[in-house]
Order: C-alpha cells, then structure tokens, then sequence
C-alpha cells in the first residue's frame, strides 16, 4: 500500500455530515466545515496529483461527493483509486461503486479473540474460567467488532468469573450508550414506516429466519402499508433495504437467498427503540400504565400470565408446543382487535367458532399444525387478506365460506398432502396477489377458475397430471396475467407414469403459457419426454430465476445459455441424464452463454459423468457454485478455468472425483463426503478450504494464499491427515478441527503427539467435537493452550490410568526392599507428570 501509493488520504464525515476530518498518511491534517474540506479535496482531485489512495468513511448522502468526483474525472486517469464506507449499499451503487465488499460479523472465534486482547486478559487459569462466558458475550454482541471491543474495555482489569457474568446478564443496549448511537445512527436515516417494520422484526423469535413473504405480509395487514397500489412490491423494497443497510443479515441457502436473521444485537436495539409497544415473554415489564399492541409468547402459562388490563393488542405470536383448545379460545375471547394472529408450529388441532369474533383480523397463520378443517365462521372475517395454511398434514377440506373473503391478498394451502375436499371458488377473490397450493381436482377447483385471478403476481399449481385438461389449461390463460412474475408448476409424484402420459403432459404446460414478464419458474417433478415451445428465450425474455427440479425423463436440456437476464440456475434430478453438453449453451445472440448468471446448482444427478460445451467467455459473472450428489462426475468442468469472477464452490457426494485443480479466481472451496478426493492443486487465490469426511485426500499443493483451513473428520480417525503433517508454504490464519475426543487428546498440549504440529500450523487452532463444543484452542502469540474442563479431565483420567503401578504380593517381589523400590519410583513418575503439566499451562 505504501509503495503502490504516494499520497494516501483518509476522509472521515461525521453523523450529522456537517463536518470532515482529513488524514494525511498517519498525520492528523484538520478537521472542518463540509464546504471548506471540499475545497482541500479538489486541490487533490484536479489531476495533477498522481498515485493517489483516497478513503471516503462514513459516507450517509451520495450526491455532494458524486459531483466533487464527477467534476474531477481527470484523477482516474493517473492511478488514483478510491474506497467508501456506507452503512447503505444504495449509497454506494449511486456513487458509481465498481467493486462491493460487505463487511461480514466476526465468528465465536475470532470475536472471542477480540474480547480476550481489549479485556487484556493474561493468565491461562483466569482465561480458562471465563472462556465460556466471553464466547456468550461475543454472541450477544452479534460478532460486532463495535461492541465487543466497548464491552472488552469495560472488562479490563475484571478477572473473576462473578464480574463476568454480571456483565453478561446485562442489556447491552440500555447499559451502553455508545452502542446504541452508533446502531441509532443509521436507525435513524430509515424512512418513518421502514422504521416501524424493522421494530417488528424484534418479534420474531431469536434466530428465526425471516422470510420475505411472511414479513411483508404481517407489515401489510399491520397497516404499515396501505392504498390501492402493489403493496407487496412497496414493503418487499422496505425488506431489502434493511438487508443493504445491514439492519437484516440475508441467509443464503443453495436455491438462493431463502430469508434474513435478525442478529441478537440488533434484536435488543429494536427491543429497546420500541418501548412498551413491542414485548417478547417478559410480560413482568408491561405495567398499567403500558400500552403494548404486539406481543410474542413462548410458553403456554405466559398467556393466562397477560395483564388483565392488556386489551389492545394487534399483533399476537405464539409459538408454544402444544397449545391448548383452551388457550386458544382465551387468545380469542381477550383480544378482539387482533389484526395480526400467527400460530405457526403450536401442534394446535381445532379452531374454534368462536374464531369468526376477530372481526379486524387481517393475518391469520395456521401452518404445520394439526388441523383438519376450518370453522365454517370464518367467513365472517371480512377483512382477513392472508391466510397462511402451510404444511398442514392432516388438513382434509377447507369450507366454502372461505369464498366470501373478497379482501384476501395471500391463500397459501402448499404442503398438505390430504387436502382434496375444497368447497369454495375463486371467482370473487379477485384481489389475490398470491395463490399456492392451488391444485385442480374433479371436485373442486378447475384450472379454469384462475382466469378470474388477474392481480396475482405469484402462483403455485400442484398435482398436475393425467386428471388435469388441456381444454381447462388453455382457459386459464396465464399469459394475460400481465402483473404474475413467479410460477411455479409441479406434477403429481409417479414412479412410473403411464404410456401416453408423458404426451399428455407436455400438452398440458404447453397450455399453461405463462406471461412474458416472468420473472422466476419452477418446474417440479415433470415428467413429459419434451419441455413446451413457449420454454425458450423468446418467450422467456425477462427471466431472471429458473429452478427445474426432478425432470426424470428428459434426456436433454433446452438452449438455457441464451437466456440473457438469467441470474440463478438450478438443475436438480435429472437422472437419466449422463453428460451436458453443447446443448445447452445455444447460440447466444451476443455470442456469450449466461451472461448474467451469478448463481449454479446441481443436485442429485446420479448419472451425470461430463459438462462440457461451454467457451472461455461464457458465465463471465459468475460468482457460486455448488454441486450436490453427483457420485459419477469425475472432474469439475473444465470451463471452470476461465470464469474470472468464480468465487466460492461448494461440493458434496461426488465420489468419483479425484482433482479439484486450476481454478484462478477460487477464494472458497468446500468439499463434503467426497470418499476418493486425492487432489486440491493449483488453486492461487484460494483463501478458505474445508474438507469434510475425505479420507482419500493426500495433496494440498500451490494454495499460496489459504489462511483459514477447516478439516471435519470422521468420529473413528485417530490420527491427523499425512498432508497436512507435512511442511506446507502457506501461512494459516486460522486452523479448525472437528474430530473425536482420542484424535483431538493427541493434540491438546506440547507434549501431545500432535502438539509441536498445532503450534506451528497457525496463529489461532480451535479443535471442536462432533457436536459443535470447543475443545482446546491454541493461540501462536502467546503459545498458550486453552483447554476445556472435559478435556482437562481426560488429561487426567489418562494420567491416573498411566501412573496406577500395581504392587503384587510381597513374595513375587523379594520383600520389602523391592516393594519400597517400585513405590519410590511411582512418587518419581507422578512428580515429573505434574511438573511438565504445570511448566505447560505456566507459559
């Protein structure tokens, strides 16, 4: 950085963006008015400066510094570059930003290192007492390198294990101001009501994943958003600027982004800036004179524990297992106003009649529980708009009176697989947005009746298959839902379908024709001998998601490499199919296969050997890759070699694959159950590797760059891999091992087999148990060891088993002499054992 840049300049903006302070290097240069810095800025910006590193921290408004830069474009041209800080993503793609780094929380471990150097921790004994409740603070902290070094400095000079834990019990938002301002900070630049809706993440219980689907919902029937406009679209665009602002950390799964975490930190804030409307369990704080109108409950004695005087209530979650008919009918006698009611998960098996009395009901979720049909009352919830039904195994027949329902915005019936009895009819439910679990029957729905439906924007049809009419199909006209942009369509499950059904069954899709708008399709479990003619680029214009999961009879895929705006492509099931090909990639128009494509994943392609066909300019973006359960492919493709931008690869059930080579861009390599892996070579960008159950592997060679290296062996291993025994030229960061209690023992001190090895693999090595428990770790710097009380008590139980010499009778031995000889030389051994312990835990 020094060498490669003669100036370097570091802009801090304050809070308020009223003042900015300029460094010069490692020289403090002055700190001034907004107007006056910029006018110092200018002087560096006007081209004459060359080789120039300018920093922008702390940037909350985009438009004074795009024209400063915009005015001063000539500094680009002589080797200037220039880095922002935002705690807003949009800020940084206004700015013109080429290159994104999200800053990531720590993990347990490297927050705990964090804690342990502020709190200026020294002796091995005291860190072994309060490991355990450092690591809980660092969780508490949500890995935020912020608040653990606040919560480190209050921490120095506290070495007991009581002080500790005082801090834990602690609320860290009300007990430490300068982490809630610095949380405050970028609350407070949220437009009013994305406030309100980021309040009501609080609700959900800790850890929950947040799906996008369920949360804007629940803010819609809130009134957070209201009109005749698409209000799911207005508070799916609150949903994800919380997720660029960071106030939701985004859960990636292989199909793609499922959801969003609230962390823990950030929970406590929205706890906390929501005062007496928003309550979680602790009912002990809702006084008389409180007025709270959200509450979430976890057991079920809480909800007879409700003050009395709590009567205006909102919004209701409940999550006890089981709940009672009782307090079920408690819920509905005490709160009459619920706009909001989620009984998700409670194992509840009947709703009451009286359930018609929530008159203001607008959200009702019953998913994976026990019932089996709804009180024809319900009909009486005029203005109920989501109705959540999902996984309901035991669901036999929904009432008619659900038809009366003209308000409904979201019907979702997915996931209940005796549900065959429907008595109602779509046709005055014309305000729909979003249908799943629609399925045509003989008795019951046709597919005709979704012509009617033309506000859906998202549509699941299930059990499609011989039953189902072309005639019907066609009539449904899916092609004049001009505003539909998810589809998903899925067959019934056959082992075997009958002769003439695979015919009948690509008639049927091809009658289905979806709108040019869509924007993301699913193809489940379709198993015609051919995709349909709209199934192309021509039709298909603006696809941007494409899963096809269980397509068990084509042989072949279609020309999906043409498809210009595809960013997510799943193939999964395919499994008459043996090698990909030519095929697929097309003739792209722009002569670039997937241009777009950011994300790729196969899963359970048993048959699969080959992919090739692609060119070295094809998928030029993408990003992740991910192949599950493909035991016969006996190499990665090798196109692999030319994606610059491929950053992570992930790997799991490919038995036959013996290298993973010659991947340029590769930052993160993980491999799952690979048994005949032997090879990880020439991967020079490789920073993360884990292997996980790959006894076979024996050469990890020119990975100049790996820093963090995770091994999960097998329960059974004793003995660390050979490769990793060997002298490797990379430099590790950070070492994790997964193993046994016998395998992890040989490697838990200096005098352990494997001890001279874990000193000088890494700066930091944490050795963990199958289940997830540290261990030991150890940390280079101070050559300390920290070992668990279960592993310092198998260090003695094996010292106790090796030093027990038994005595046998005088006469064998020769009389008191030889008795007096062994027990002297017992004494002996179990000094020198204490002593080597104590010089070890001493340094």
């Amino acid at each position: 950085m020094r060498g490669r840049f003669r100036i370097r300049l570091w802009v801090n903006i304050s809070n308020d963006s009223r003042h900015i302070t300029i460094w010069s290097g490692e020289r403090f240069k002055r700190r001034a008015g907004m107007s006056e810095q910029r006018e110092v800025l200018r002087n560096y910006l006007n081209g004459s400066t060359r080789n120039l590193l300018l920093v922008i921290d702390n940037v909350s408004k985009a438009d004074d510094w795009n024209q400063l830069l915009a005015a001063n474009e000539a500094f680009r041209r002589c080797g200037c570059k220039v880095i922002v800080t935002t705690r807003d993503e949009n800020v940084a793609r206004t700015m013109g930003v080429t290159h994104f780094h999200r800053v990531k929380c720590l993990n347990g471990d490297d927050g705990w290192l964090l804690l342990h150097k502020t709190a200026n921790l020294g002796g091995t004994v005291t860190t072994r007492n309060i490991q355990d409740v450092g690591r809980s603070i660092v969780q508490k902290c949500s890995g935020v390198p912020m608040a653990i070094r606040t919560i480190g400095w209050n921490l120095r000079g506290r070495s007991r294990e009581d002080e500790w834990e005082s801090i834990h019990s602690q609320d860290l938002i009300s007990s430490y101001p300068g982490i809630r301002d610095s949380i405050d900070t970028t609350y407070m630049e949220l437009k009013y009501r994305h406030k309100r809706c980021f309040l009501y993440c609080s609700l959900y219980p800790e850890k929950f994943v947040i799906k996008q689907q369920c949360a804007t919902q629940q803010w819609i029937a809130e009134g957070f958003f209201e009109g005749s406009g698409n209000l799911e679209k207005a508070a799916g665009r609150c949903y994800q600027e919380l997720i660029e602002r960071g106030l939701l950390l985004p859960e990636h799964e292989a199909d793609g982004v499922v959801g969003a975490k609230m962390p823990t930190l950030l929970r406590s804030f929205a706890l906390y800036r929501s005062g007496d409307e928003n309550c979680v369990d602790n009912l002990s704080r809702i006084s008389s004179t409180s007025k709270p109108w959200r509450l979430c409950i976890t057991a079920e004695e809480a909800i007879e524990a409700i003050p009395v005087y709590v009567t205006r209530l909102r919004t209701l979650f409940v999550s006890a297992r089981p709940l009672s008919r009782s307090s079920l009918d408690l819920i509905i006698e005490r709160f009459p106003n619920l706009r909001v009611l989620d009984l998700r998960d409670t194992q509840v098996e009947t709703i009451p009649k009286t359930l018609g009395r929530l008159l203001q009901l607008r959200y009702l979720n019953l998913s994976n529980t026990k019932i089996r049909k709804l009180p024809r009352n319900i009909g009486n919830l005029m203005m109920l708009q989501f109705l959540i039904l999902q996984n309901c195994p035991c669901l036999t027949q929904i009432t008619s009176h659900v038809g009366r329902l003209v308000n409904l915005r979201g019907l979702d019936f997915s996931g209940a697989p005796e549900l065959n009895d429907i008595r109602f009819r779509l046709l005055k439910l014309t305000g729909l947005n979003c249908l799943h679990g629609f399925f045509p029957a003989n008795h019951g729905w046709t597919l005709v009746g979704l012509c009617a439906l033309r506000n859906l924007t998202s549509l699941q049809i299930l059990r499609l298959g011989r039953a189902s009419s072309i005639e019907d199909a066609q009539q449904s006209r899916l092609q004049d839902m001009d505003n539909l942009r998810e589809l998903e369509l899925c067959c019934s499950s056959v082992d075997q379908p009958p002769v003439g059904i695979q015919e009948h069954m690509k008639d049927v899709f091809s009658a289905l024709r979806p709108p040019q708008s869509l924007a993301s399709l699913k193809l489940d479990g379709y198993y015609g001998n051919g995709f349909p003619a709209w199934f192309s680029v021509s039709h298909l214009t603006v696809l941007q998601r494409l899963t096809l999961d269980g397509c068990v009879h084509c042989q072949r895929l279609p020309a999906l490499g043409e498809m210009m705006n595809l960013k997510f492509l799943a193939i999964i099931g395919f499994s008459v199919l043996t090698e990909i090909n030519y095929e697929l990639r097309g003739a792209p128009a722009t002569g670039v296969a997937f241009p777009m494509l950011e994300q790729l994943f196969l899963g359970r392609m048993q048959n699969m050997v080959s992919w090739s066909g692609l060119v070295d300019t094809d998928m030029p973006l993408l990003e992740r890759l991910h192949l599950d359960g493909c035991p016969r492919m006996i190499s990665v493709p090798s196109w692999l070699q030319h994606c610059t931008t491929l950053k992570s690869l992930k790997i799991h059930h490919a038995d036959a694959l013996q290298n993973i080579e010659n991947l340029p861009a590769l930052k993160e390599l993980q491999v799952h159950d690979s048994s005949n892996l032997k090879r990880v070579f020439n991967l020079r960008r490789l920073e993360d590797l884990k292997i996980v159950n790959c006894a076979c592997l024996s050469i990890v060679q020119d990975v100049p760059l790996l820093c963090i290296l995770r091994l999960d062996l097998d329960e059974h291993t004793s003995q660390l891999p050979e490769w990793l025994q060997r002298k490797q030229p990379f430099t590790l960061r950070r070492l994790e091992i997964v193993g046994s209690e016998d395998l992890l023992d040989r490697c838990s001190s200096s005098t352990a087999r494997y001890g001279r090895l874990i000193k000088d693999a890494a700066d930091h090595v944490y050795a963990k148990l199958h289940g997830g428990s540290l261990y030991f770790s150890y940390t280079k710097s101070t050559g300390m060891f920290d070992r668990s009380r279960r592993c310092r008590d198998r260090s003695s139980m094996q010292s106790a088993a090796i030093l027990a010499v038994p005595v046998a009778p005088r006469r064998v031995h020769g009389g008191w002499e030889t008795w007096i000889k062994y027990t002297l030389c017992a004494i002996f051994l179990i000094v020198s054992q204490f002593f080597v312990q104590w010089a070890v835990s001493s340094r």
